[in-house]
């Protein structure tokens, strides 16, 4: 039996996410695929350097401005055969520095979607 390790409540919800990368030369613009107050895993069609620092820009659903907060890149599956084209990445990225007025707005969010049942 899989034990779960996170510590935060995490639900399958995709919001509009986009971040730079720390080189400032490259803009990705994606969704989430699961979202917590901790961080998010995002389905991406490059593979990204685990550790790498990104800053951050998500688009909650109820939200008409972006939440901005660094973050950082805790781990990358590739989900797709090496073959295969286009290849797919499940990236999970942790967030490192966000407002606590964020990390409410984040925490409110997913209990809110938690507690409707979507």
């Amino acid at each position: 039996m899989d034990v779960e390790k996170r510590a935060d409540r995490r639900i399958n919800v995709a919001c509009k996410i986009s971040f730079i990368m720390d080189d400032k030369k490259k803009v990705v613009n994606g969704h989430t695929e699961n979202i917590s107050v901790g961080g998010v895993m995002v389905i991406l069609g490059e593979e990204i350097s685990s550790s790498a620092a990104i800053d951050l820009e998500l688009f909650l659903w109820d939200k008409n401005q972006p939440l901005k907060c660094r973050g950082q890149v805790a781990w990358v599956n590739e989900i797709t055969p090496k073959e295969t084209q286009p290849r797919l990445f499940n990236t999970g990225i942790k967030f490192i520095e966000m407002t606590e007025a964020d990390r409410k707005e984040v925490a409110d969010f997913v209990n809110t979607i938690f507690s409707s049942g979507r």
